[in-house]
């Protein structure tokens, strides 16, 4: 039978696989070279596996886990787009034996809303309502709260385990199909603006922090930590243009 950890590992390593193989249905989907220094980071005594992905036509993927600690296993799934006026998609799943906290997150980095965009937003509040059931996580309060129209945060068992993956798969479908939807930018200045509404976020995370982003700048620097976010984690710098 197997043990708690590797039932958490290979719900780690299944998710992972499971949302890059679904987009990879949709786009192309290729592997960037992580900078050597941000490759495995060891952060609180957690060992972390960094990849990065372009989604043509999307924008920046991160893949960040960490399977073998004893204690403490993680995994995210962040999708960053620059092409067409779309939100942030972040989640992040951690597991500390038995118990599960999972948090999926819709940010409005996006220069306009205009009335497709919010008829999605609201998709997305209407995936998070079929799962109230679940116990909530109490966010965390911060600056970004008046940007996140949808956190999606729970605190559960292991019988709960493929209703979680059904709460991230039900974003994700819900994140192409408004990818599919909405028009790709036709102008240069409208990408640059939105490229810079990612800029901006990322900056700022560093600068006021975030629940995240305090662990990443304590155990790296601000410096290093801005230029993670930058190059590998939301991409910027390799989306400028």
């Amino acid at each position: 039978m197997s043990t708690i950890f590797e039932i958490n590992k290979n719900l780690i390593e299944t998710r992972l696989e499971t949302g890059l193989e679904t987009l990879r249905k949709y786009y192309t989907v290729t592997e960037r070279t992580v900078p050597e220094e941000f490759r495995k980071m060891d952060i609180q005594n957690m060992h972390f596996e960094v990849q990065q992905y372009d989604v043509a036509g999307v924008g920046n993927l991160l893949l960040m886990k960490c399977t073998d600690s004893e204690i403490f296993q993680m995994d995210s799934f962040v999708l960053t787009p620059y092409f067409k006026n779309l939100p942030l998609f972040t989640t992040d799943y951690m597991y500390n034996g038995e118990n599960r906290s999972y948090i999926n997150e819709i940010y409005d980095v996006v220069d306009y809303q205009d009335a497709l965009y919010l008829s999605y937003i609201e998709k997305f509040k209407a995936n998070d309502q079929k799962h109230t059931e679940l116990r909530n996580m109490p966010p965390h309060p911060g600056w970004y709260d008046a940007i996140r129209p949808v956190c999606t945060a729970k605190l559960t068992k292991p019988v709960d385990d493929d209703e979680n993956m059904q709460i991230f798969a039900e974003h994700l479908a819900t994140f192409i199909e408004m990818e599919q939807n909405t028009p790709a930018f036709s102008e240069k200045e409208a990408y640059q603006k939105k490229w810079k509404c990612n800029k901006d976020y990322a900056d700022r995370l560093v600068e006021e922090g975030g629940i995240s982003t305090d662990v990443f700048k304590k155990a790296l620097g601000a410096e290093t930590a801005k230029r993670f976010f930058s190059q590998v984690f939301f991409g910027t710098e390799l989306y400028k243009n």
